[in-house]
């Protein structure tokens, strides 16, 4: 329930009023019962003075003679207070109870004096004073009037220094709530050296110094925004209703573009809720929570939340994008095991040359030639190999694109072709065009093709090998088709995976050929596709849309 506001100048106004009508009461009732007793005590003189001269007269002079002369009205009563001469009345009862007596009625009309007679009995007097009546009627009254107007001048004056109070402290209330609201710009004057002017003074003092420390937090502010927003990693801070007080430019970035102070928190990946993530961190015990996130296949977030502390409201998530680490670091375990697997061959023929050479055939001209040759060749295939896998390796990365150059793609298969070792009766042949150039790195595709051609070579008997190139449209299709065994379902779904060998497959590889094809084809921007069939052969089919051909610039 909302208690009801009392302002200031009310009540202060209203005490000042009640001070001023107090003090006028007062003021006015001592002036008024003075004046009316001056006022009696002269009425009362004359009247006594009246009354003695009268009973002296008495003694040769009859009283209603008396009473005429000195205007007043007389009783004379024996010593028993009988009624003896004269004029008697109620108002005579006082003075017959003691000797001597003067008293006038509440009015001042009539001023009643007894005075003892010689021989005995009293004479009661009784002088009506009407000037002495209205004189106590306008002193009442004018004193009732002054009072009023001394009182309502002191209600209007208490008023008015009330409303001046009052205008003085709403002035201070407004500067205190301007600076509450981070207002420090408006001075606040004041003119009196009084306590409200020492007062205003010192609230512009720490207006001031309030100024100073806020624009210094304000330029620390600025400096750690800025600081925030160079960093790699993405920092969002947000309150007890999920609501985002900060974002920098990495944290937009992960969590979906446009994120401004005020939005809610995004939940932008699927199996992991970010909001539910950091309302636990309100609830939390003041430790770090981590979680590692995978919003897909490629990319991998760490997520850090920093719990709100005693002085703050807000809590911290830190969002570290491990995509490109990860990367690399499957880059390089993938290099190596490629180069494991590609490098075994050659260096296996080489072994091999070597060997025989070694046993006898270098003092054989023709073996000694021969063998050479075949050393010649390999290295050759070695240091091909060594750059397509480092080319694959920094593609794979992220950390540079693959060379291109026009490759003439008949001569390109005809040397993968001459290096197929096939099974006896099975035929290696090129379907190429000899003016069919693309502008595309080499490296890579000659690795993709040569795993190709010695995938299809390893798996069929009989029959033949092509290997094929040409243009259509806008895409360069290069194929290696067989007759060998062929695929099983189940077996092409997997083929392309690393370290994948199938049951219908020979298992003496290490499942890496087919996985560096396709590894190979997309770092050209291109795609793999295959289609085979148990008894039926098999057919890959390298798609490359964004290769150009010669003749697309020639002039």
């Amino acid at each position: 329930m909302t208690r009801r506001f009392f302002g200031v100048r009310w009540w202060l106004g209203a005490a000042f009023a009640v001070v001023a009508a107090l003090s006028t009461a007062i003021v006015v009732s001592q002036y008024s019962s003075r004046s009316e007793d001056a006022l009696r005590t002269n009425g009362e003189q004359q009247a006594v003075a009246a009354a003695f001269d009268a009973a002296i007269q008495l003694q040769s002079t009859p009283v209603a003679v008396v009473a005429r002369q000195h205007g007043l009205q007389l009783a004379v009563y024996d010593s028993l207070g009988h009624f003896v001469s004269g004029k008697p009345s109620p108002l005579d009862r006082p003075a017959l109870e003691t000797s001597r007596y003067s008293g006038s009625t509440s009015d001042g009309r009539v001023f009643v004096v007894g005075v003892p007679l010689r021989g005995g009995g009293t004479l009661v007097a009784r002088d009506i004073r009407t000037d002495v009546q209205a004189a106590i009627g306008i002193l009442n009254d004018q004193a009732l009037r002054a009072g009023v107007i001394a009182g309502l001048i002191g209600v209007a004056v208490g008023l008015l220094l009330a409303q001046l109070i009052a205008l003085r402290l709403r002035r201070l209330s407004s500067a205190a709530e301007a600076i509450a609201l981070g207002n420090f710009e408006t001075p606040l004057h004041y003119r009196f050296r009084d306590e409200f002017g020492a007062l205003a003074q010192s609230f512009e003092r720490m207006r001031r110094q309030l100024r100073r420390s806020f624009r210094r937090l304000e330029g620390e502010r600025d400096r750690l925004r800025m600081l925030l927003e160079r960093l790699h990693e993405g920092v969002v801070t947000v309150d007890e209703q999920l609501v985002v007080r900060f974002a920098n430019a990495e944290a937009r970035r992960m969590l979906g573009g446009r994120l401004a102070e005020g939005d809610p928190l995004p939940d932008p990946w699927e199996g992991f809720s970010l909001r539910e993530f950091a309302s636990a961190l309100f609830d939390s015990d003041g430790k770090l929570t981590q979680a590692h996130v995978r919003p897909d296949e490629e990319r991998a977030v760490a997520v850090v939340g920093i719990p709100a502390q005693p002085e703050t409201e807000d809590v911290m998530i830190v969002l570290d994008d491990l995509t490109e680490e990860e990367r690399r670091e499957l880059a390089e375990r993938e290099f190596v095991s490629n180069a494991a697997h590609e490098l075994r061959t050659p260096l296996t023929t080489i072994i091999g040359a070597v060997e025989v050479l070694q046993s006898g055939a270098k003092d054989d001209d023709a073996e000694r030639d021969r063998f050479l040759a075949h050393i010649s060749r390999e290295a050759e295939r070695l240091a091909r190999l060594a750059r397509a896998l480092l080319t694959l390796a920094r593609s794979h990365a992220g950390q540079e694109r693959p060379r291109a150059d026009f490759v003439d793609l008949a001569a390109l298969l005809h040397d993968v072709a001459d290096d197929v070792r096939a099974a006896p009766g099975v035929e290696v042949e090129v379907e190429a065009a000899d003016d069919l150039d693309a502008y595309l790195n080499r490296d890579l595709l000659e690795q993709a093709v040569r795993n190709l051609a010695e995938n299809a070579a390893k798996h069929t008997r009989t029959g033949r090998i092509v290997l094929r190139a040409y243009e259509m449209g806008t895409t360069v299709r290069v194929e290696v088709e067989d007759t060998g065994v062929g695929m099983t379902a189940e077996t092409q779904r997997h083929v392309f995976d690393r370290f994948y060998r199938g049951q219908d497959r020979d298992a003496g590889g290490f499942g890496l050929g087919l996985a560096i094809v396709r590894q190979a084809v997309r770092s050209l921007d291109g795609r793999v596709e295959l289609d085979s069939a148990p008894g039926k052969g098999t057919l890959v089919r390298i798609e490359l849309e964004r290769v150009r051909v010669r003749g697309e610039v020639t002039v």
